[in-house]
């Protein structure tokens, strides 16, 4: 079965708490997990970036539950397509807080799918590769769902 998978970044209702977070998390998770999608949660205390793989009836589901949301608008869709294979296959659905510098850079990178591939010649990695990239650090293994990222 062919996987999918969508990137999307969203800016948190005002006044989010930590237990909104966790609520949110909580129930993605479990909603996930029937769908047999996996993926990973940033947010950086005002936005959130998304991204989440899976057989494409279950990442169409997933989406339509994400548009739909109350917790968050201004939703943008990074990218859209195809992968080759998981990339978070341990995690129905995880988070970490990001930098907000860090999210602002990895949105504003190129978002041309979902290449993993190591940039060419100095050039930055493109959004997806560095999202990976934060997740995976220098030894490509996934790190623990509880990091700081950007710090």
């Amino acid at each position: 079965m062919p996987l999918r998978a969508i990137a999307y970044t969203s800016v948190a209702f005002e006044g989010i708490q930590a237990s909104d977070i966790d609520r949110i998390l909580s129930a993605a998770s479990s909603f996930n997990k029937m769908a047999g999608v996996t993926g990973v949660l940033m947010f950086d205390g005002t936005r959130f970036l998304q991204y989440f793989e899976g057989p494409e009836d279950g990442v169409d589901s997933v989406y339509q539950r994400v548009a739909n949301a109350r917790s968050h608008l201004c939703l943008r869709e990074l990218a859209r397509g195809p992968v080759a294979a998981r990339h978070f296959p341990r995690w129905t659905m995880t988070s970490a807080a990001i930098e907000p510098a860090v999210l602002t850079a990895m949105i504003d990178r190129p978002w041309d799918g979902f290449s993993a591939a190591a940039p060419v010649d100095g050039q930055a990695r493109v959004g997806f590769a560095r999202l990976l990239s934060l997740w995976t650090g220098d030894s490509g293994e996934l790190e623990p769902a509880a990091v700081m990222l950007g710090s």
